[in-house]
């Protein structure tokens, strides 16, 4: 797939010399086109919203203004560097720009000296994810749920993704797959009793909060040196939703050993890793959830590792229309990889519930 490179009327808007502006792709994510923009007086990041995944894009610049102010109110107590990405205004002072093509562009902060990873291959990068997310949470306290949009219509909404997936034709599908067969199979099997944390939204057993939305490995940033985490950064999906949905799909990424694009073969919920991400978000956000809301992790984890799966498998059906891809199949295999650790996940349940901390690590 070929990513468009931000167009001259575009960082003209952004750069006093954007002739000399050196831009390079930035990031691997299966949403916006995002790039480093360099020059001699600053560096940031630009970042073109994707409209056919974000439909009203105003909403991602309002939410990103209120999270700003809501930020900057609030003095940070981390004992390590810890940085916002935070809007950058166009020259003009805007927050966001549009080409004559109707796209809107906007520019973010850039962290220096920090680095992404794939995956987590070490108990400090585990414990820093952990960190980095409970951090976040205690940022966001006080932030009014009912001042910021949802940033998705439907954003992990389980019973609108699989309403949709059942409008979706399956009986034409080449039945002689085996990765189809197995899609098919773990979403049959396994929806009702992924939708136990929505039941209990709707009972107001449970209550939203203002959440990440997306806190996978790849959105963690470490500093080059130290490793110790940064920042959270792709913030367009920060809106109200479950704090156990967050925690549980920090897991799902940061414990799966093999990586988001593995073999079937090699996927495992790694719980030694699980532990110390827990350990990590708790040294921060100790006090955020109630000893139910943390008997609840687990249903968060299986919840979003299925939502995602279905997502995945879903766009597959579709062509590949929402999630960046080469083919549709790599889409597919994506699913297959979420529905595999879904199924270890299942299996080892009684071994993650007696490791969640109960009260105050």
């Amino acid at each position: 797939m070929t990513v468009p490179t931000p167009p001259q009327e575009i960082l003209i808007r952004y750069c006093s010399s954007p002739s000399v502006a050196k831009v390079t792709v930035l990031g691997q994510g299966n949403i916006n086109d995002t790039f480093l923009v360099r020059t001699e007086k600053q560096v940031f990041v630009l970042q073109r919203i994707n409209d056919q995944v974000f439909p009203s894009p105003q909403l991602l610049i309002d939410n990103l203004q209120q999270l700003t102010r809501h930020l900057a109110s609030r003095p940070d107590t981390a004992r390590q560097r810890w940085e916002e990405a935070v809007l950058v205004p166009a020259l003009d002072g805007s927050l966001s720009v549009l080409d004559s093509r109707g796209s809107m562009w906007r520019a973010l902060s850039y962290i220096k000296d920090s680095i992404t990873v794939s995956r987590v291959d070490s108990p400090l990068l585990a414990e820093q994810c952990g960190w980095a997310l409970g951090h976040f949470h205690k940022r966001l306290i006080g932030l009014d749920v009912q001042k910021m949009h949802l940033p998705l219509p439907g954003f992990h909404q389980l019973t609108g993704y699989l309403r949709h997936y059942d409008q979706l034709t399956t009986h034409d599908l080449p039945q002689h797959s085996t990765d189809i067969r197995f899609c098919l199979e773990a979403i049959r099997n396994k929806r009702e009793s992924a939708l136990s944390l929505e039941r209990m939204l709707a009972r107001g057993d449970i209550q939203q909060r203002i959440i990440h939305g997306d806190p996978k490995v790849a959105n963690v940033l470490f500093d080059r040196d130290s490793h110790l985490a940064v920042c959270l950064i792709d913030l367009d999906t920060v809106g109200p939703g479950l704090l156990h949905h967050d925690l549980g799909d920090c897991l799902r990424s940061a414990c799966n050993t093999a990586g988001e694009d593995s073999d079937q073969t090699q996927i495992k919920f790694d719980l030694d890793l699980c532990r110390i991400v827990l350990k990590g978000y708790f040294q921060e956000a100790d006090k955020l959830l109630t000893p139910i809301d943390r008997r609840l992790i687990y249903d968060g984890l299986k919840a979003i590792t299925f939502e995602l799966g279905l997502r995945f498998f879903a766009d597959y059906l579709q062509g590949g229309i929402y999630f960046k891809c080469q083919t549709p199949e790599e889409t597919l295999h994506r699913a297959v990889v979420q529905f595999s650790l879904l199924q270890d996940i299942v299996k080892r349940k009684n071994a993650f519930l007696a490791i969640i901390p109960l009260g105050a690590v």
